[in-house]
């Protein structure tokens, strides 16, 4: 059994460089959780922008891990498979 969640990515980023020297890129998703009614906004990491995935809405992996005895959970939309799904922000314009 695989679990999945929905990452709505939305082109929002900041890029800089380390402490140590070292160039990254943090972008802005909102995550869909199972039995919460509203996404939850959320901030991802890549090396670059050239690595931010494109906006859209992508099927992720949850990724479970144990460090130093405590279990995490980790999501990569870097990693997802893009669906052909409208933003949920679009499908609220249209009821309001």
């Amino acid at each position: 059994m695989s679990l999945t969640v929905l990452v709505e990515v939305n082109g929002i980023s900041r890029s800089g460089t380390s402490g140590k020297g070292n160039p990254y890129c943090m972008y802005e998703g909102y995550v869909h959780l199972p039995n919460v009614p509203y996404p939850q906004k959320a901030s991802f990491y890549a090396q670059s922008s050239a690595e931010a995935p494109q906006p859209g809405t992508y099927e992720v992996d949850v990724i479970l891990d144990v460090r130093d005895g405590r279990i995490t959970l980790e999501v990569d939309p870097r990693q997802g498979r893009r669906k052909n799904l409208p933003p949920l922000s679009a499908a609220m314009t249209k009821t309001a």
